[in-house]
């Protein structure tokens, strides 16, 4: 069925939080709330300083499930739980373990459990499945 088992981890990816990729993701989400780009207007809202955004967290987590299981999976489900920043100039890492693994409808499915953190600590918390590509079958037998 899969290579993955029960209580796999998956190793840490690291990713720098610097300043070009804040303003690169503000653009490319269009999200253009000021607490993303602007740190005098960030700090009076109570933040330390720009933080990320919810879909550049999500972009991130479908990399490092690419880099953890190819790309030829599938992302089948995502749940994230935001408790905490991720501020511009810390890096931010994801790392966790397989919390299943099994077959449903033909599908070959690995259920995974992952926190992203920075040197704050974990900032995120996020339940994914994903989906396996089939092994290609052989060629069938031609003639007869």
């Amino acid at each position: 069925m899969s290579a993955w088992r029960e209580g796999d981890s998956l190793p840490a990816r690291s990713l720098p939080l610097t300043l070009r990729r804040s303003v690169q993701a503000v653009a490319g989400t269009r999200d253009y709330y000021p607490v993303h780009h602007d740190p005098e207007f960030a700090r009076a809202s109570g933040a330390e300083g720009l933080f990320f955004n919810t879909m550049f967290l999500q972009a991130f987590i479908g990399r490092a499930a690419c880099e953890w299981f190819g790309n030829d999976a599938l992302l089948r489900r995502l749940e994230i739980a935001m408790r905490g920043s991720n501020y511009v100039g810390r890096t931010l890492t994801a790392e966790g373990a397989v919390t299943g693994v099994r077959e449903e409808h033909g599908r070959r499915l690995v259920d995974a459990q992952v926190t992203l953190s920075t040197e704050d600590g974990p900032t995120t918390d996020v339940k994914l499945t994903i989906q396996l590509p089939i092994a290609s079958m052989p060629p069938a037998e031609v003639g007869g």
